[in-house]
């Protein structure tokens, strides 16, 4: 690629723009053209450096991880990772190819273009390093950069994941290496809410909330910011900025985290399982194992039994609960109060949005007074193009006769 002009002069003002989008933005091919619409105007009207991490279309890795499941059990951690960070790579080269069709050339890159080192098992690696000289390089030879989120090298130089919903981490950790001050995370909800809206309607926008508050609510299972990545820009002075895209509806504005007070949330854990220990000891053991893997739980005891809530369908889980007995009628609905101590109630799973409209209402029963509007959000939509590797028909599992 030849080389770019310079954007914008000297200065603080020469900061780069980092902005992350969301595999929801990538729903359909038209998403591609929007961001990078988005992007042309940002860069018309900010003129400095800009860095885009982007998430596979949504559905993507989803349909991978079953595939992969179908064929073994527990595969390799890098043949995982290379197959399971495909669909980000997918979204760099479409999303390159869109900005290109706007006038704005951009340089893709891969994962050791972004400066990124993780250590650990290639599939869920933790974040270890993130290198400015890589990405101020890169930005040299051309402003406009499409970065993969939740992917990085290891010491080797091989392609590792950073774990499942961490596009969030490498925009954070870029903009923290980068000295950018502010780093904007796109996603389909109108930012930092106070229970998911797709199953609590009148779940409210917080205008600003500290760190260590959105840390308490990732740490107790809400699909908001990632956990590291809030870590990453706390220590790199970075204000995360969560907005909604693309959005018709009011609270544009999104979440301010940094600066500001703590918040209380309703955590539903419908993408997790519930399994019940004879002991402590044994839910322990069971625990640790999986933390040793990078694997989140929560565990809680209750008048019926001791128990621990896994993320569902999380690749070599299994041999850490045996145990325990899963049980796949039950939900784990979670309060967090503002000074993060957080209660938890077990219910049947086709009762868990009831409940947790139940437990929102008690923490938030005027809605005059809570922080910002209620937003009812658009449909929650997978991307047709998911399919592109599988064609339309579901994915066939062991024993359902398919060859």
């Amino acid at each position: 690629m030849s080389r770019a002009a310079p954007l914008g002069g000297g200065g603080p003002e020469r900061r780069p723009l980092v902005m992350k989008f969301g595999g929801s933005a990538f729903a359909d091919l038209d998403g591609y053209r929007r961001v990078a619409r988005y992007t042309a105007r940002r860069v018309a009207e900010e003129k400095r450096p800009v860095v885009v991490v982007v998430s596979a279309m949504s559905g993507t890795t989803g349909r991978l991880q079953q595939t992969l499941d179908v064929l073994a059990d527990d595969p390799p951690a890098p043949i995982a990772a290379m197959l399971l960070t495909s669909g980000e790579t997918v979204s760099v080269a479409l999303l390159a190819a869109a900005l290109d069709a706007e006038g704005l050339p951009a340089l893709p890159l891969t994962a050791a273009g972004t400066g990124l080192l993780g250590e650990g098992p290639a599939d869920r690696a933790r974040l270890s390093r993130a290198d400015p000289a890589v990405l101020r390089a890169a930005l040299e030879d051309c402003p406009i950069l499409v970065v993969p989120g939740g992917q990085a090298v290891d010491p080797a130089g091989q392609t590792v994941m950073l774990g499942r919903n961490s596009s969030d981490l490498s925009a954070a950790a870029m903009a923290a290496a980068l000295g950018a001050g502010t780093c904007e995370l796109f996603s389909d909800v109108p930012g930092v809410c106070t229970a998911d809206p797709y199953v609590v309607p009148a779940a409210r926008t917080l205008p600003r909330i500290s760190y260590e508050g959105v840390r308490q609510m990732s740490r107790y299972g809400a699909k908001v910011v990632h956990e590291s990545a809030v870590d990453w820009a706390e220590r790199g002075d970075v204000r995360l900025h969560c907005r909604p895209f693309p959005w018709t509806g009011e609270g544009e504005d999104g979440t301010m985290v940094g600066e500001g007070p703590g918040a209380a949330a309703v955590v539903t854990h419908k993408s997790s399982d519930v399994w019940r220990f004879r002991s402590g000891p044994e839910r322990r053991a069971a625990a640790e194992g999986l933390l040793a893997e990078g694997l989140p739980t929560t565990a809680f005891d209750s008048s019926s039994g001791t128990y621990l809530v896994v993320p569902a369908g999380v690749r070599g889980a299994a041999r850490h609960l045996g145990a325990g007995r899963r049980h796949d009628d039950l939900c784990l609905i979670t309060t967090v109060r503002a000074d993060g101590r957080a209660e938890h109630v077990l219910v049947c799973r086709a009762d868990a949005e009831a409940e947790a409209r139940r437990c929102h209402a008690v923490l938030y029963p005027d809605p005059a007074n809570a922080r910002g509007p209620a937003v009812p959000p658009p449909a929650k939509a997978r991307s047709a193009h998911s399919d592109l590797l599988f064609g339309s028909r579901p994915v066939p599992v062991p024993g359902d006769g398919a060859d």
